[in-house]
């Protein structure tokens, strides 16, 4: 759907349908009811690597954004995607799906919020050598068309940073 170029990283902004799983290195996914359950609500906004007994293309990386986005939710949400992001570096992966808001089950962000996570996923992706290919999977084209505006604008300069 969009695809923006910076320095060596390609970032597409594509619905599940249109993702190729072969060419991944790895997909992040939310943590499921039972890792929630288990690991508190102290877990939420981090990251992981996991493993299964065989090797397994692509990699998972879990990762625990907050059950729903309020006031105090939202730094939460940002953190999850930024901890996801380093996870994948420190992993030397070069090809990452990221799921968005919606695809993971949270109900439609406020622009706002949509604009500070393009502006996350941006940043956090400028610091990173090894990732080439970063997927952004929307549950939707509405959702699609959301974060691609929005990461034109923050390749433009036009949005403002955070405070």
């Amino acid at each position: 759907m969009l695809k923006l170029t910076q320095n060596d990283l390609t970032i597409e902004v594509r619905t599940q349908q249109d993702l190729e799983a072969e060419t991944l290195d790895a997909m992040v996914v939310p943590a499921t009811e039972d890792q929630r359950r288990d690991l508190g609500k102290a877990a939420e906004g981090q990251a992981w690597m996991t493993w299964s007994p065989g090797e397994t293309t692509p990699k998972t990386i879990k990762f625990m954004p907050p059950a729903k986005v309020s006031e105090s939710g939202w730094e939460e949400l940002l953190m999850c995607y930024r901890f996801a992001m380093r996870v994948a570096e420190i992993h030397e992966i070069a090809s990452l799906a990221l799921p968005l808001p919606e695809q993971v089950g949270l109900p439609p962000v406020e622009d706002a919020l949509a604009a500070r996570l393009s502006l996350t996923i941006w940043n956090e992706s400028k610091e990173h050598r090894h990732l080439k290919h970063l997927h952004l999977i929307a549950n939707d084209n509405q959702e699609a068309v959301l974060y691609a505006n929005w990461l034109v604008e923050v390749q433009s300069g036009h949005v403002p940073s955070p405070e």
